[in-house]
């Protein structure tokens, strides 16, 4: 039972900081409109509304699970730091 609720904490932290790194991070500060429109025409080899925003999507869902990744990573490590002192 206690195995079954740390994986429903660890889910639910990795879920938090997920969404904590989509809040945070805004790939149209990065990511110039032309850079979009080139995406979309390597990609469907034609730029229309449907399709603009496909790079900006992408990336946003990228950066944020790399963004949650690392910072569980991290997280994981103080908190078994923290448990394992004496």
């Amino acid at each position: 039972m206690i195995s079954l609720v740390r994986i429903i904490a660890k889910v639910g932290l990795f879920i938090v900081l997920f969404c904590l790194g989509a809040r945070l991070i805004d790939p149209a500060t990065f990511i110039s409109l032309d850079a979009t429109s080139a995406f979309a025409q390597w990609i469907y080899g034609n730029v229309n509304q449907e399709n603009f925003d496909d790079l900006w999507v992408l990336s946003w869902v990228v950066f944020s699970f790399i963004f949650a990744m690392v910072f569980y990573k991290v997280t994981m490590l103080l908190i078994n730091k923290y448990v394992s002192k004496p």
